[in-house]
């Protein structure tokens, strides 16, 4: 009988941050003849189901009628294989974002907004994997605290800027937000300031 299992996130090999976190490699090893995940989610690239395992299943499993109906489409095998080949995705990146170097640039992010007139302070905070993978794992990080007023004007600006209230603050933490992008996020808040 053949062993399938369903790791759902994505994750293709152990990662240190998340070692309670199951991979595909990890259970090809144990023993599992097949192993499905989800492209999206941890892997960060196209949302799109993945089958991995020994050869003699995956191709009779390619044969079955199903699989016409199942199949997925060229941009979509395109995008799987530019997430597999090319830079870490925004996902990766996101995960291994290194805590001290997340609190200097909140620091001088609301250093800048400060200066603009903002009422913003840096801010330790933590950071959710979540997202279908790694659930309830929570990483340091920083954010930058403005006055709770702006999360409405955030999400309904151009580009919309998503924080979360914490204690009549809005946080916008920076784990998820590229350091190339601290320019568009201090603009954003300028924008929203009354």
């Amino acid at each position: 009988m053949p062993v399938v299992a369903d790791i759902g996130s994505g994750l293709l090999a152990p990662e240190p941050l998340l070692p309670d976190e199951p991979d595909a490699a990890s259970m090809l090893k144990a023993g599992a003849d097949l192993v499905t995940a989800s492209g999206d989610k941890l892997l960060g690239g196209p949302q799109c189901g993945l089958l991995l395992g020994r050869a003699e299943p995956v191709r009779r499993l390619a044969r079955h009628p199903l699989a016409r109906a199942l199949r997925v489409d060229k941009l979509t095998l395109a995008a799987l294989e530019a997430t597999l080949r090319g830079p870490l995705t925004p996902t990766a990146e996101a995960l291994r974002a290194d805590a001290a170097a997340l609190r200097e640039r909140a620091e001088r992010l609301a250093a800048r907004l400060r200066d603009a007139g903002v009422d913003a302070i840096a801010v330790g905070s933590d950071a959710a994997v979540g997202g279908g993978g790694a659930p309830g794992v929570v990483l340091p990080s920083a954010a930058v605290s403005v006055p709770e007023p702006y999360a409405a004007r955030l999400r309904r600006g151009t580009p919309a800027v998503m924080g979360r209230v914490e204690d009549g603050r809005c946080l916008l933490d920076l784990r998820s937000v590229p350091p190339d992008q601290d320019g568009a996020l201090a603009g954003a808040v300028l924008a929203g300031t009354p």
